[in-house]
């Protein structure tokens, strides 16, 4: 038993002590602590993403192959850098025939499949690329559009059907059916990551499909399930140090297996140029046996010992250590990264609000806004103001420290220290104390006549301007005023807030009512006035009404008044109301002899025209200066007693119709 114990001891020993074991340069990683409870946390992916670029001082930075549709292959580097870059590995120097896929071996060794199925061997030299012919994996030329290396090194190809095929590592002449899915085709390459295949799948429907496939001792087909949609149109799939990543023909994507969300990791420069499609894909350590592991210590990483769970959180504060562990079976190969991790806590942030007072004019309110700073943090860190989430975050389109708006409005405010990317974020609400009142800044009065001018009575304080004379003996501190004098006013009012207001007013000489015409409609008249509006009528200047028709009212002379409800005047309207008499008795006895008008002598035109009820006319006349119209008679002789109508046009708008009794 004890020399058992011994030997299965050397064992262990000989094997961690002949890994290949490289510790690498350390890497630092600073974390912001935006809670500040000196705890954070990593998902482990974010620390492969930071740590895995530092494999390029030992030419084993993640790589991935693109075949371009017709002309050659590249490769994309710098894959967890924001910008990612292109590099040439062969140009189109392999014939024509197109490149429909690329698969990688664990020797690093790089195949590619043509036209009719060909399948060629490249060989990267100084000069170029070299294609070496293996063979024609189908003797009918079917395309084969998915080409893939396992960790065993067995090579799958598949394409226009639901069957998948196999070649052994030591004869990729000869290939056999792996399985038959039974529906769809091959979309993309079939690319092993751990224990289990990911095949990109296209369903009857045209729709593009990831499957997740559990292999067995020799990779052998045991059963698989639909992890969901992928990009539609993915021509590739590949892998990378436990990432998988799709193509299609104008992007690189990596899709998350946890939540199978995408995201784009680079374009195709170039996309009209249809001849640079990209066609497949494959990583180059995909087909390496890799396992990625954390640590806490760097002696477990060695030996691969007490693995961290996912996320990483912090044991240590402001440093703490964790160590990625990269260990590729195949060859033996260890990388150990340290990373160092300090831990900076984020400043405080707390929301508050500012308050300033809206320019009468203008409506603009305007901030100094690190009049906030004090309450948001007080101490000694960076404030940037931003109007919205989006710029803060993008660092885009910083506000300057006097800002200025017409509303209520919310901004925000990135606080952070010396520490790049560790900041917490204050809303700051901006209060814009504006004057909303409705008043009348134009007032029209006639000169002799007073004038009132208002605000609202919600005001602390008034403090009026541009009264002269007497129209100072009264309270100035007060929401009105009476004024007598045409001009220029002003009153400043203090609201609530301590916000001054500048309210303007303007007195003008109010334009009287003109009297266009007075019409005499028998029993009453109607004044008619220009402009259209509300006014007050008088017949003597003492009593008024809001009517312009006078009824029932005696034969005289008037002077007719209208004024406006601003007290401005029209001049006055001489006008003489006429009755018509309908009784003549022309016997010469001096009683009623004469047809006589009464004031229609300020009608000059008038034109009077009398007929019998036959329709003869007996008179057609204008008045005499006396009012004169007829004296009962017709070629100098009286007119048999009788009825007679007649006809008074004053003018073009108003006639007068009517009858006279004449009896002789």
């Amino acid at each position: 038993m004890k020399n058992t114990f011994f030997i299965l001891f050397f064992l262990v020993s000989f094997h961690i002590l002949h890994s290949q074991v490289t510790i690498t340069s350390t890497k630092d990683l600073s974390i912001c602590d935006e809670n500040a409870d000196g705890q954070i946390s990593i998902p482990l992916s974010e620390l492969q993403n930071y740590a895995l670029d530092v494999l390029s001082e030992f030419n084993e930075s993640p790589e991935i192959y693109l075949t371009q549709a017709y002309s050659g292959i590249i490769k994309i580097t710098n894959l967890y850098d924001n910008n990612p870059q292109i590099q040439n590995v062969c140009l189109n120097s392999g014939g024509g025939g197109g490149y429909y896929d690329i698969a990688i071996n664990s020797n690093k060794e790089i195949f590619v499949v043509r036209n009719a199925s060909y399948l060629q061997k490249v060989n990267i030299t100084n000069s170029g690329c070299q294609f070496q012919n293996i063979s024609q994996i189908h003797a009918n030329g079917q395309s084969v559009l998915a080409l893939s290396f396992d960790h065993l090194d067995n090579l799958y190809e598949g394409g226009w059907t639901s069957a998948v095929y196999r070649a052994n590592a030591n004869d990729l002449t000869n290939f056999q059916l792996w399985h038959d899915f039974g529906e769809g085709r091959a979309a993309g390459d079939f690319v092993q990551i751990g224990d289990f295949m990911y095949v990109a799948w296209t369903m009857p429907g045209g729709v593009d499909f990831l499957y997740k496939v559990t292999l067995g001792p020799n990779n052998e087909y045991l059963s698989h399930v639909n992890l969901g949609m992928i990009d539609a149109g993915t021509f590739g799939l590949a892998a990378e140090y436990g990432k998988l990543y799709g193509n299609t023909v104008d992007y690189l994507y990596e899709i998350d297996l946890e939540t199978m969300q995408t995201q784009v990791i680079k374009s195709r420069p170039g996309v009209a140029n249809t001849s640079n499609h990209w066609w497949g894909a494959a990583g180059w350590h995909e087909a390496l046996n890799l396992e990625i592991s954390y640590h806490r210590e760097q002696n477990h990483a060695e030996n691969g010992s007490n693995p961290l769970s996912n996320p990483f959180t912090n044991d240590a504060n402001p440093i703490d250590w964790v160590y990625v562990r990269v260990h590729e079976a195949t060859e033996n190969k260890t990388y150990v990264i340290p990373i160092r991790i300090t831990i900076t806590t984020a400043p405080n942030a707390t929301n508050t609000s500012l308050s300033s007072c809206a320019d009468f004019e203008t409506g603009l309110a305007s901030f100094d806004l690190t009049e906030a700073e004090p309450i948001i943090n007080g101490g000694s860190v960076d404030y940037t103001y931003f109007e919205s989430l989006e710029d803060l975050e993008n660092n885009q389109n910083p506000l300057p420290l006097t800002y200025s708006t017409t509303i209520n409005k919310t901004i925000y405010v990135k606080v952070s220290n010396e520490a790049p990317g560790c900041y917490n974020i204050a809303e700051l609400n901006l209060i814009v104390n504006a004057l909303d009142i409705d008043y009348e800044p134009t007032v029209a009065f006639c000169t002799g006549n007073t004038a009132i001018l208002s605000v609202p009575n919600n005001f602390v304080s008034y403090q009026w301007s541009g009264l002269t004379g007497n129209d100072l003996n009264q309270d100035l501190n007060s929401n009105q005023v009476i004024i007598s004098n045409l001009g220029i006013y002003e009153v400043i009012v203090l609201d609530e807030n301590g916000c001054e207001f500048r309210i303007p007013f303007e007195a003008v000489q109010g334009s009287g009512p003109i009297i266009t015409d007075v019409k005499n409609n028998g029993n009453s008249i109607a004044v008619n006035v220009s402009p259209s509006g509300i006014y007050e009528y008088s017949l003597d200047g003492v009593f008024w009404q809001s009517s312009p028709t006078f009824y029932n009212i005696e034969v005289n002379d008037y002077d007719i008044h209208v004024r406006d409800l601003n007290g401005c005047y029209a001049d006055v309207y001489k006008f003489t109301y006429f009755f018509v008499p309908n009784f003549i008795s022309p016997n010469g006895d001096g009683i009623n002899d004469e047809w006589v008008i009464r004031g229609i002598q300020q009608y000059p035109d008038a034109k009077i025209q009398i007929f019998d009820r036959y329709g003869k006319l007996f008179a057609d006349r204008k008045p005499s200066t006396k009012g004169l119209i007829w004296d009962g008679k017709y070629l100098g002789n009286p007119v048999p007693s009788g009825t007679y109508w007649y006809v008074i046009t004053l003018n073009d708008k108003q006639k007068l119709t009517g009858y006279i009794t004449v009896k002789n």
